[in-house]
């Protein structure tokens, strides 16, 4: 449902809320990102997806999508999806991409329609937008993310990305004013002072 006035902040509130109704065995295994899919599940869908994640389920949201499609899916379909089914999936990935950007261009401007949002997200100008959700997902249903080399050098990645992005929004007033408006809370990257 599409909230005209929802800030930043009074989403993050909401999906707390929406956090704290699923079950307990789901709670502390759901991000905030994906907590309005999974509350979305029937409870007999959720319940399955518990069993799931106890027996090692790595790749959430292919799962919940799965879940959406035939809530009788087994366990074993979820840890291992039929050839199938990921083919099935990876053709809805598209439209979870174009959903998910659509949510974020409303979370950035709260105030913007959601018609005029999903114009806008399926605008070849986001492209690059919707390859960085694109390897958001990769990356956080990557089995090695929590290896410490690799979770270092990742975050050293998108360390030096935020910085080369503040660096462009510093040099162009034009989106810096249209950051400032934006209701996201907006902080400098102070790792570079760190460095100094």
């Amino acid at each position: 449902m599409y909230r005209m006035s929802e800030t930043y902040q009074s989403k993050r509130e909401r999906w707390q809320r929406l956090l704290e109704s699923l079950p307990a065995g789901l709670r502390e295994h759901i991000s905030l990102r994906n907590v309005e899919v999974v509350a979305a599940l029937t409870p007999q869908a959720q319940e399955r997806l518990a069993e799931a994640i106890q027996s090692g389920l790595k790749r959430l949201p292919r799962a919940v999508e799965q879940l959406k499609l035939d809530l009788n899916t087994s366990v074993a379909d979820l840890l291992n999806p039929p050839v199938s089914a990921s083919s099935e999936q990876l053709s809805e990935l598209p439209q979870q991409i174009q959903n998910e950007l659509s949510e974020l261009i409303q979370l950035c401007f709260p105030d913007m329609p959601r018609i005029s949002a999903e114009a806008l997200a399926s605008a070849d100008v986001m492209d690059v937008a919707r390859q960085i959700i694109r390897v958001h997902h990769s990356l956080f249903e990557s089995d090695h993310l929590r290896t410490d080399f690799v979770m270092v050098v990742v975050y050293a990645l998108v360390r030096q990305a935020l910085e080369r992005l503040e660096e462009i929004t510093a040099a162009t007033p034009a989106c810096r004013q249209t950051i400032h408006q934006s209701a996201l809370p907006w902080n400098l990257n102070d790792w570079r002072k760190q460095d100094a």
